[in-house]
């Protein structure tokens, strides 16, 4: 086992633990061939899972109910992810500004922890107007581009996520999106402008 492979998975150990092998040769050849040898690599893998969740769950939604019912599911999916992300947001004692910010701010936090492909900078940040670009790869157009679902979907799919945030808080914000490129493997480069003047 390597030493990035076997520090890792130290790491896990509490996790990983309980893990019972036949033997302690199966043990070491899975772990050297399967197990993520950085925490990025795992955190990519992780993702790769949830795109593909998505993006299989939509397109069996698509096939059984209609493509209309795909869309609606995803804005739905999202619109929810953001009101549990804030709710998450509070709970962890994140002061989150019940104004223009507050979208933006809570979008931070999920990514930090379930969006590792996503790059982000506040262009502008304050009470009245928030302007964030996020850039970066989007996950779910990825999986919607090699399943070729991506003309049944709303997009930016992100818009329902930010809508859930003002929503959990109960604010009233404008939701302006400026896509600058969406490229073919999931490249994107947005800015979202969050008001509440």
């Amino acid at each position: 086992m390597s030493i990035a492979t076997h520090r890792l998975y130290d790491e896990m150990r509490a996790i990983r633990g309980k893990d019972r092998y036949p033997d302690e040769r199966l043990e070491a050849c899975l772990v050297e061939k399967t197990y993520p040898r950085t925490t990025e690599e795992l955190t990519l893998r992780l993702s790769n899972v949830v795109a593909a969740f998505y993006g299989f769950t939509l397109e069996h939604v698509g096939e059984r109910f209609g493509w209309q019912a795909m869309d609606d599911i995803s804005r739905t999916l999202f619109r929810e992810l953001g009101r549990l992300k804030t709710r998450e947001a509070l709970e962890r004692e994140v002061e989150v500004p019940r104004d223009s910010r507050a979208p933006g701010l809570v979008f931070v936090t999920a990514v930090f922890t379930a969006s590792p492909e996503y790059n982000f900078e506040f262009v502008k940040y304050a009470p009245a107007e928030t302007v964030l670009r996020v850039c970066g790869v989007s996950r779910y157009d990825r999986i919607a581009k090699r399943l070729d679902i991506e003309q049944y979907l709303t997009w930016p799919v992100l818009t329902p996520f930010f809508e859930g945030v003002a929503d959990e808080l109960g604010i009233e914000c404008r939701i302006g999106v400026d896509r600058r490129s969406l490229g073919p493997e999931g490249q994107i480069d947005c800015h979202y402008t969050f008001s509440t003047a």
